[in-house]
């Protein structure tokens, strides 16, 4: 007769073992095969980013990440993504909103705290590498952030009056031209 210990997770082939004695082995090589299969967190993000997800499981990846958010009234917000839902609705901690002036060499910025973000007005969002993320800042010239925003409003109002011409002229002609007032990005 032979008998094993159960540290070595073999069942016993002793008769005289009790059938509890082998379930507890059976729960220990169970155990032991369960710990072994756990992976770390750091690895846990290897896997999920290996994977082209095309819905909103894209974006865990970017959870407590700095972002960029485009909305579709062309608003662009910086923050630390901290969480989402299935319809993409965002919040953004430390969040930022920038207005860029590109023709002028210009920029504004203006705190906005804690945003939340219904997910039918992102049109893009990327992940901002922190290391990198003043240096366009560096060759534009800060400016009061009303400043930017009387600029963009006018900049913005022209784009609709010239896209309306399009859409007008393009009709006359028989032809479509895909424009929306609220899609200023």
């Amino acid at each position: 007769m032979s008998s094993t210990s159960l540290e070595s997770g073999v069942i016993s082939q002793d008769p005289s073992v009790s059938a509890g004695s082998t379930n507890t082995s059976n729960n220990t090589t169970h155990n032991k095969k369960s710990a072994a299969k756990k992976i770390t967190e750091g690895e846990a993000d290897l896997y999920l980013d290996q994977y082209n997800f095309t819905t909103t499981a894209a974006i865990v990846s970017s959870v407590d990440r700095k972002i960029f958010v485009l909305l579709r009234d062309g608003t662009l917000l910086f923050g630390v993504l901290r969480t989402f839902d299935q319809y993409a609705n965002l919040i953004l901690q430390h969040c930022v909103e920038r207005i860029y002036l590109p023709k002028q060499g210009q920029y504004a910025e203006e705190d906005r705290g804690i945003f939340m973000i219904r997910g039918e007005n992102v049109v893009m969002l990327g992940e901002v590498d922190i290391d990198r993320e003043d240096q366009p800042l560096e060759a534009l010239e800060q400016i009061p952030f009303a400043v930017a925003k009387e600029a963009k409003k006018n900049a913005d109002h022209a784009k609709l009056v010239s896209e309306t011409g399009k859409v007008k002229e393009y009709a006359r002609h028989g032809l479509t031209h895909d424009f929306h007032k609220s899609d200023m990005y």
